[in-house]
């Protein structure tokens, strides 16, 4: 499928930088999430409750923090150098 030109530039929001890949695809489903949990269902409609555009903005926050807190956390658990000092007699040892 080809998409033309007027398309993708109407598709894209000037106001806002796009997002990482990563990110972009957590903030979609975090989007569709939070759409499903805000809608309301009055006189047989369906009615979200916040603006869509607030939610979209929440969501790609939302996935932003969470995905700074998941590069902490790896870094966090990931091996650590607590202070040994290995010099070069200390590799000779290892060969005897």
């Amino acid at each position: 499928m080809v998409s033309l030109p007027s398309q993708t530039a109407s598709m894209t929001s000037p106001a806002q930088p796009p997002a990482k890949p990563g990110i972009q695809d957590l903030a979609s489903r975090i989007y569709v999430e939070l759409v499903g949990r805000a809608f309301l269902r009055t006189d047989n409609t369906a009615v979200i409750k916040p603006d869509a555009a607030e939610l979209a903005k929440l969501a790609i926050q939302l996935a932003e923090t969470f995905r700074k807190q998941e590069a902490a956390a790896n870094a966090a658990a990931g091996p650590q150098n607590v202070g040994y000092k290995v010099e070069v007699a200390d590799m000779a040892k290892w060969e005897k």
